[in-house]
């Protein structure tokens, strides 16, 4: 059992100590040289103490080491020596930590973000809300700690073993009952450590619900304030923090339990060491006060040594967390096709299904074809399958059964890269990103210019708006801050959509939210695109699809109906319905 619990904790140091092994062993070999110093300084201190006090010369005698007649002045000197080379030595070693620290965050972030934007949408539609968030900030910041707290767990180490040899060749019997205190210690201490790591990873798991939480409460902000839920809200909240207030608690406890129970053992320790010495050994005052030195901060390197293996268990359930989340996000990356995609001349389903789970399908059997150019308009009652085939035509998802043929290959054989320069998206809610109005049009895409940008401009009809605008194209605008209207935000982002001219564009309710004069003026927009674009609409409004070749009506996740409004409208009860409520006055 305890070699099992062992694995992860092994696996989660090694994944710190990867592709830093140079660094760690440069640590290493610092601690080993700052110890040394350190057991001549504790040394040279001793013998200065005994000299000045009996008014005599010194004799070193520390294992083969033998200096006979230094006087007190130069054993201090030499005492100074090496505490100036010891400090320059934590310094270098400091500096190499903070590399090696700041080097592990940026690969873990590097890692976590790059396998994220790398998985398929699939896995990215699954990851919980402020899930991501947490994952780069608080667990990764726990990680970098992580790796400090082993940095200088290496150092207490060396300075343990140096210690503790250099207690052998002093007091042989005092350097046994060191060695069995401290191995007797984390022995006894083990359990609280290991409860330490389960209390850790479920105050994980409470943080990112409150993540959850949090990046709910901004989205919902305004509607809080009007339904004048802000009391539920708080009180809700207030429990999620008093409950990871509990485990961070506990957390504290057992830190500081163990600095006490460390601290009373080693003085006990050490009481039971010197009685042994003066029962067992005849050391000089020197030797004695030698011992007494080295045993304190041989000590006080242990506890540090207890006190970072207790914190470094605490956080090694971060850096699970960091593992678990790559892996499961390299776990499903979608294969590269290679075939060139230079025109989109049609699309076409063939018997395409989709479920998200083994319960009823979200798509059954759908087919149909659309030729370059056209425009199709998608209708269908909430929960259809609507937003499902959307994904799959923008090949967010793949058919779990049948085929998505465009130009008659399957969707999935063409270059991601060239897909997105044909295929665009409009979403139902667009977002602002921070920056300018270009920034926005643009949308980290490089290489236009801005002839380009004024050209999406216009087609979207927001060119005008944006003249009005303080600094036009370069006025700056994002969430909340240079505000712009929900008909403006939707232009804006059709602009964006149509910057790259693709052969394929998707508009996901594009007017659903807006007034009469936006309505129109997105209408007109995509009117003009109209056999230029092979356009796809999802729309509620009837009066968005005035524009369409085709309807193709959604019910229960099957294709109901398919072809120009009028034949539809004879086939489908659920569009002739909603065309009758259409008319009505």
């Amino acid at each position: 059992m305890s070699g099992h619990r062992r694995g992860p904790r092994r696996r989660a140091i090694r994944r710190l100590a990867d592709g830093q092994e140079r660094r760690l062993a440069l640590i290493t070999a610092l601690s080993v040289a700052g110890g040394i110093a350190e057991v001549g300084v504790l040394v040279l201190i001793v013998q200065a103490a005994v000299g000045i006090a009996s008014d005599r010369q010194l004799a070193l005698h520390i294992g083969p080491l033998e200096l006979d007649r230094i006087s007190v002045g130069w054993a201090l000197v030499l005492a100074l020596a090496l505490t100036a080379g010891r400090l320059v030595v934590m310094l270098v070693n400091a500096a190499v930590t903070a590399r090696l620290a700041s080097d592990v965050q940026r690969r873990l972030r590097t890692a976590v973000f790059h396998a994220y934007i790398d998985t398929t949408w699939t896995v990215q539609a699954a990851n919980r809300e402020g899930g991501l968030q947490q994952l780069v900030g608080l667990e990764i910041e726990r990680a970098t700690r992580a790796t400090l707290q082993l940095a200088a767990a290496t150092t207490a180490a060396c300075s343990l073993i140096i210690l503790t040899v250099s207690a052998i060749a002093v007091s042989p019997l005092a350097a046994l009952t060191l060695i069995l205190a401290v191995g007797t210690l984390f022995l006894l201490l083990r359990p609280l450590t290991r409860r330490t790591r389960v209390s850790a990873a479920a105050r994980s798991a409470r943080e990112l619900g409150m993540a959850e939480s949090l990046d709910e409460l901004v989205r919902t902000a305004e509607e809080v304030r009007v339904h004048g839920v802000a009391r539920q809200r708080k009180d809700a909240l207030a429990a999620e923090i008093a409950e990871i207030a509990g485990w961070g608690r506990r957390l504290n406890f057992m830190a500081i339990s163990i600095t006490g129970l460390y601290q009373a053992a080693a003085l006990c320790v050490l009481i039971g060491a010197l009685f042994v010495v003066r029962t067992f050994s005849s050391a000089d005052v020197a030797a004695s006060g030698a011992i007494v030195l080295v045993l304190l901060r041989a000590f006080a390197y242990s506890q540090q040594l207890q006190q970072l293996y207790h914190e470094l268990s605490g956080c090694l359930s971060s850096i699970d967390a960091v593992d678990d989340a790559v892996a499961r996000y390299r776990a499903d990356v979608e294969t590269p096709g290679r075939e060139s995609l230079a025109r989109i001349e049609s699309i076409g389903f063939e018997a395409v299904s989709y479920s998200y789970d083994r319960g009823r399908p979200a798509l059954s059997d759908i087919t149909f074809s659309v030729v370059a150019g056209s425009c199709v308009g998608i209708v269908g009652p909430s929960g259809a399958g609507k937003s499902t085939l959307v994904q799959l035509i923008l090949r967010l998802r793949d058919p779990q059964a049948g085929a998505y043929l465009v130009n008659g290959r399957p969707a999935a054989e063409y270059d991601v890269d060239e897909w997105a320069r044909q295929v665009s998206y409009l979403p139902q809610e667009p977002k602002i990103v921070t920056g300018t109005v270009a920034d926005n049009i643009t949308f980290y895409r490089e290489g236009f210019s801005p002839a380009q940008v004024q050209r999406a401009a216009v087609l979207a009809n927001i060119v005008e708006d944006i003249a009005e605008w303080p600094a036009g194209y370069d006025t700056p605008i994002g969430h909340r801050v240079g505000a712009i209207s929900g008909g403006q935000r939707q232009r804006l982002c059709l602009a964006r959509a149509l910057l790259a001219e693709p052969g394929l564009l998707v508009l996901d309710e594009p007017t659903s939210a807006l007034d009469g004069r936006s309505e129109r003026l997105v209408q007109d927009a995509i009117h003009r695109l109209h056999g230029q674009v092979t356009v796809v609409i999802v729309a509620h409004r009837l009066s968005t699809l005035s524009i369409c070749d085709d309807i193709l009506v959604l019910e229960r996740g099957r294709l109901e109906a398919f072809g120009p409004a009028d034949v539809v409208s004879s086939e489908s009860a659920y569009f002739a319905n909603a065309l009758k409520l259409s008319r009505l006055p």
